[in-house]
């Protein structure tokens, strides 16, 4: 027997009532009843709704109507369900809901047919999506349901029924059903808003007589609306709001990121242009990789669904917050007014003035776009003031080749400045023992390269990252500079603004000869600045350096807004008070949970942990991404401070963080937290991705 179970309630959050709002004179479940009658192949229809006093009326139309209806769990909608079934039988169990009047059973009969045919344990017509969202068919048999019923355990899953069943194809065999008419799956005809409804109500009303009878289809609504402003209605709502609100507290979400993302795989290497953008150094075939909008520290996916960052906030660029008003005031009016012409903008004149006002020791600068670049365009200039080939780095510098050269001679060279697994394919040969690297803090390092090798002209140095400087560190690698003729450069493409606006390095009490600044300085916007002494940055004039997106106007306007920002903010003092917030936050979570960690409040702004278990490390750096992500959090190990996080927003954090460090804490006293991941450890430096 083939029972369809409409599912239908009162106590909608967004449209309440919107079960018997009426359409034509009539409630919208009476209308949704009416379409269902015109099935040929469903033997039963029961109408589930809850235990709730508010839902009375549900059933008291029921009975008008002389349909069977069941009431049962207002959230556990998947015992419902189930309830439904053993009461009043089926072999085969259809799902369709009461807020979509517009269903079309002809189309409900095709997913039933797929079903009969045999060899899959759950069809639909949603994965992909090719019908309008309000013509949704799911499709099983009774002992699947009763499967997912005993197994499901997140809200998500219990609430809307067949989550647990689609997720797990390795459990459940499955097929789609698509529209052999095309894609309109951009449609919505569903009710979850005003507007929804209205929309409805508008189509009913063109469908005449038709919409009296329901006798009507698909291709009939489609004329309709092509014909007329009706879709314009409720055009800014997208599918599966409901779906991807509800499972905010467990972060399960239909995740369209990670399709997406295993396509991009195959047409981009490595999937994005970014190594630390990769799904697989979060929480691989989980994260959810791309976003539709974003706003403060909150971003929206693919599905709508809503997460919160705390983590690296855009790799570090968006010092003020995702999409700052600010910023993006100023940026409009530049486009308004032409980004590019023939002619240059003369926001680059305004921003070097300003950037030269902040680091009154330096007389001139260059413009990059990126951070990579911008490292590579100061080096060139500082070689070619010092007329020697050889760099002495500390730190990470990008991925061009004078960086990258590092590694031609020992292969892990690079390991222990930021990223481990680098390799030097395409970097020629011959630029072997041209970088040569030290480690922070350790100057003698330092003394025993410039011993061996008289032609040093250059020294990179990050001014800080993770580690404060000691013992005079950098006043000491500045004497060396001295004393060997050796151009100084300091990288704070990633330090810069956040503990001193002009640079980390003025808080620091040592002056450089070149800072290169990138990131921060324009809150997520392309663009990169080499400031240096007046004698070293003239070098450029007779070395070819030139680019037609250098002399753009956008990156220069988000900078000089960003910096007037920054400034009148103070949004150092914020960032920097609200990262020891975050590391007091992980001390007191692994100290009540009993979970073993380690805190670095070197450098503030940024913030990282790191778990204490030797081998574990990543296996519970992993865990705990996936866990927060439960909850709505985009989290890991390392946290940029923006001036959008505020306390509240760290409180809020700080509850969610407790109860998985608990929950981890669990895990690794039963000896199961491999067993917790849902999916793969993450990558932990640079791995080829395999498709």
């Amino acid at each position: 027997m083939i029972t369809v179970i409409l599912q239908a309630r009162m106590s909608s959050t967004r449209l309440p009532g919107k079960t018997l709002s009426h359409i034509l004179g009539k409630p919208m479940l009476w209308h949704v009843i009416q379409r269902l009658k015109k099935s040929k192949k469903a033997n039963k229809l029961v109408v589930a709704t809850t235990i709730n006093r508010t839902d009375d009326p549900i059933e008291q139309l029921c009975k008008t109507e002389n349909i069977v209806c069941f009431r049962g769990s207002e959230n556990d909608v998947l015992d419902r369900y189930v309830q439904a079934i053993r009461t009043f039988g089926g072999d085969v169990v259809v799902r369709v809901t009461a807020d979509c009047p517009l269903l079309d059973a002809d189309v409900m009969d095709l997913v039933i047919d797929d079903f009969l045919k045999g060899g899959a344990d759950f069809v639909s017509n949603i994965f992909p999506p090719t019908y309008p969202d309000g013509l949704d068919v799911e499709v099983c048999s009774r002992s699947t349901l009763e499967k997912a019923h005993k197994e499901a355990k997140l809200s998500s899953e219990r609430e809307h029924v067949m989550p647990y069943i689609w997720k797990n194809k390795d459990i459940f065999t499955q097929r789609n059903v698509t529209n052999p008419d095309g894609d309109f799956s951009k449609m919505r005809w569903t009710v979850d808003t005003p507007e929804d409804l209205e929309f409805v109500r508008a189509v009913y009303e063109s469908l005449g007589s038709k919409g009296q009878t329901h006798d009507f289809t698909t291709k009939d609504i489609l004329e309709i609306i092509r014909d007329s402003d009706i879709s314009k209605i409720n055009s800014k709502y997208t599918r599966n709001e409901g779906y991807a609100k509800s499972v905010k507290e467990d972060g399960v979400f239909m995740n369209s990121g990670q399709e997406l993302w295993k396509k991009a795989k195959k047409l981009i290497p490595g999937g994005s242009q970014l190594l630390s953008k990769r799904s697989e150094m979060f929480l691989p075939d989980q994260w959810p990789s791309y976003y539709s909008r974003a706003k403060g520290i909150e971003l929206w996916g693919l599905n709508n669904e809503k997460y919160t960052d705390m983590c690296i906030m855009g790799i570090g660029a968006c010092i003020l917050g995702y999409a700052d008003d600010d910023v993006n005031k100023a940026v409009k009016q530049r486009i308004d007014n032409a980004n590019m012409a023939t002619l240059n903008c003369p926001e680059e004149v305004e921003l070097a003035e300003k950037l030269l006002s902040l680091t009154p020791w330096a007389g001139m600068v260059r413009y990059t776009r990126t951070g990579g670049e911008t490292m590579s365009v100061a080096v060139r200039i500082a070689r070619a003031y010092a007329k020697k080939d050889k760099v002495a780095m500390c730190g990470y510098h990008g991925w061009h080749d004078w960086y990258l050269a590092t590694n031609l001679k020992d292969p892990n060279g690079l390991n222990d400045h930021l990223l481990k697994g680098l390799e030097p394919r395409g970097v020629p040969s011959t630029l072997q023992g041209t970088t040569l690297p030290f480690h922070y803090n350790k100057i003698e390092e330092l003394e025993a390269l410039v011993d061996k090798n008289k032609d040093i002209g250059v020294i990179v140095v990050e001014a800080i990252r993770s580690q404060k400087p000691e013992n005079n560190f950098l006043q000491r690698v500045r004497k060396i500079a001295d004393e060997i003729g050796a151009v100084l450069i300091f990288d704070e493409i990633t330090s810069a603004w956040r503990t001193t606006v002009g640079g980390a390095h003025l808080s620091l009490g040592v002056t450089p000869d070149i800072v290169a600044f990138g990131k921060a300085m324009s809150n997520g916007y392309a663009m990169g600045a080499v400031v240096g002494k007046s004698e070293v940055m003239d070098t450029a004039q007779s070395s070819f350096i030139s680019s037609t997106y250098w002399t753009e106007g956008i990156g220069p306007t988000a900078a000089l807004a960003t910096i007037r920002k920054l400034e009148e903010k103070k949004v150092p003092q914020h960032v920097t008070k609200l990262g020891q917030k975050m590391g007091e936050i992980w001390q007191k979570a692994g100290a009540e949970s009993g979970v073993k960690v380690k805190v670095d409040f070197g450098f503030l702004p940024i913030m990282h942990f790191d778990f204490e278990y030797g081998d574990q490390n990543q296996v519970l750096a992993t865990l705990f991404t996936q866990e927060m992500l439960r909850r709505g959090y985009l989290a890991s190990r390392g946290f940029y401070v923006s001036y959008a996080h505020t306390p509240e927003s760290l409180d809020r954090y700080a509850q969610a963080a407790s109860e998985v460090f608990a929950s981890i804490k669990k895990g690794i006293d039963e000896g199961n937290v491999e067993k917790m991941l849902k999916g793969p450890v993450a990558h932990k430096g640079f791995q080829r991705l395999t498709n």
